[in-house]
């Protein structure tokens, strides 16, 4: 079983190292998938976030990038859910009441993105189908779950009066924030400009899966700075 202790340096293993392996692996993957698709000339080279060249799930479809997008984003889903779950220990253990829905939300999220990344690269309407579908939920259940933790953190900064909730909560609603403002702007141009947005939907893509990383290295500098350690304990003693 885990458990969380605070501010006990070499208690366990540090939160930070989840939080960290949730923010960087889903963003190493993709950008290396995306180099090795661009050397196979599977996908233009180009700057995605600005070009709007390629999407996404293009860097993960051909040989070799179809293997390295596979074997970095499962671990990261797997990690993000463990996360989620960690987290809402942490929230409830600090006196603030989550209630199960923050790991059930993330753990949705976690699964839509492994059911994504399995499906991505086959041929087969039936594939096509569940890449959207994942691609979809884990999009938004992430967000879901990221306005959960927020909240966590409001109410820790509104009880403690710590300048750092305070900070972290500031810069998580600014980080939501934006990242709502791309998905509205996003759902707005595609009935706005129909086939016109095709040429700019890459972009939108490339740039809120930024953002939602993004939102992971908050949570990992946050559990860092208040030094969340996960212990694993025994259920029984020793027979």
């Amino acid at each position: 079983m885990l458990s969380h202790t605070d501010a006990r340096p070499g208690a366990g293993v540090a939160l930070a190292w989840l939080a960290w392996g949730a923010a960087l692996l889903p963003f190493l993957t993709t950008h290396i998938s995306f180099l090795l698709a661009a050397g196979f000339e599977q996908v233009p080279w180009c700057v995605p976030y600005w070009d709007s060249c390629t999407s996404i799930s293009a860097t993960g479809r051909g040989q070799p990038a179809k293997y390295v997008f596979k074997l970095g984003m499962i671990p990261a889903a797997l990690l993000t859910g463990t996360l989620w779950w960690a987290l809402q220990r942490w929230c409830r253990q600090l006196g603030v009441a989550t209630g199960r829905a923050m790991p059930v939300v993330g753990g949705v999220a976690a699964l839509s993105l492994v059911l994504y990344t399995l499906a991505l690269g086959e041929v087969g309407d039936g594939f096509r189908l569940l890449r959207r579908i994942g691609v979809v939920l884990a999009f938004a259940f992430t967000f879901i779950a990221q306005v959960m933790f927020t909240r966590c953190v409001r109410e820790l900064a509104r009880r403690d009066g710590d300048a750092r909730w305070h900070r972290f909560y500031g810069w998580m609603m600014r980080l939501l924030g934006l990242l709502l403002v791309v998905g509205v702007v996003s759902v707005v141009l595609d009935a706005l400009l129909a086939d016109g947005y095709d040429t700019m939907e890459d972009a939108f893509e490339w740039w809120m899966a930024l953002l939602l990383n993004a939102y992971f290295v908050l949570v990992a500098l946050l559990v860092q700075r208040a030094r969340v350690y996960l212990d694993v304990v025994s259920a029984g003693g020793p027979r």
